[in-house]
């Protein structure tokens, strides 16, 4: 765990990057301006919850002083993935999980969100995942695609290590084995009680895969949050609803 002021424990946030992208696919690909971002989103971040910054393009993080290790930042940089074409899922599992398998005491339970993406209403996230701690994970899964939504999820190291550890050597996006339709299949059968999340996320970002924006503005959200909290009265664990 790492220690915010005041001597308390958090729960940490993960925040996966690759400045330099290693795959065709990608369509945010230029690395100065992937670099801003992902600087943008731990600036803020910072504000609410400790961080462990994970990368894993070779990017020379040591220039920024922004990188630099405090008691709330913990940065880990991984060599890129030998295996590129099959897929930026793949990549970003395969350093959650060598992150995991080098850590020596691993934070219990931790938000991972993709380091572009910038969740405005992080607070009320933040509040939920340390409030709601029967489920072991909590992510939104779409029932319509069969698809996880892996941009954000909270998860116990201890289900993760069980249900997603080595998932990513079932990714192929070439054949449309998305790390997204790999875990949805997953989770399916698995024991442990799953949930979708009851906070609406505020996403402030473009797709990385197909370059479109999410739904932003007050009017959206409220819209998103009522079909949400509607669904959730049906179905806890999966949504019926697209992005």
């Amino acid at each position: 765990m790492i220690a915010s002021p005041g001597g308390k424990f958090e729960m940490p946030i993960v925040l996966t990057a690759t400045i330099i992208p290693n795959q065709v696919a990608a369509v945010a690909s230029n690395p100065k301006t992937r670099l801003a971002e992902y600087l943008a989103s731990l600036k803020f971040y910072l504000q609410f919850a400790p961080v462990i910054f994970l990368e894993n393009s070779g990017y020379p993080l040591e220039r920024h002083p922004e990188f630099v290790e405090t008691a709330r930042l913990r940065v880990k940089k991984f060599a890129p993935s030998k295996n590129p074409e099959r897929g930026k899922g793949y990549q970003e599992f395969e350093m959650l999980d060598a992150w995991l398998s080098a850590e020596p005491q691993p934070p219990a339970r931790w938000l991972k969100i993709s380091g572009r993406y910038r969740m405005e209403n992080i607070q009320d996230i933040l509040r939920e995942c340390s409030g709601d701690l029967r489920d072991e994970l909590i992510i939104d899964q779409i029932l319509r695609s069969g698809a996880a939504r892996t941009y954000q999820f909270c998860v116990t190291t201890a289900f993760y290590q069980r249900q997603i550890a080595g998932a990513y050597l079932e990714c192929d996006d070439r054949n449309g084995n998305w790390i997204e339709r790999v875990l949805f299949r997953k989770f399916k059968t698995a024991p442990e009680k799953i949930s979708s999340f009851k906070t609406q996320p505020l996403v402030l970002a473009t797709s990385g895969g197909d370059g479109r924006a999410f739904p932003k503005g007050w009017l959206q959200w409220r819209v998103k949050q009522t079909l949400r909290s509607l669904n959730r009265l049906a179905d806890k664990k999966y949504l019926w609803y697209s992005r």
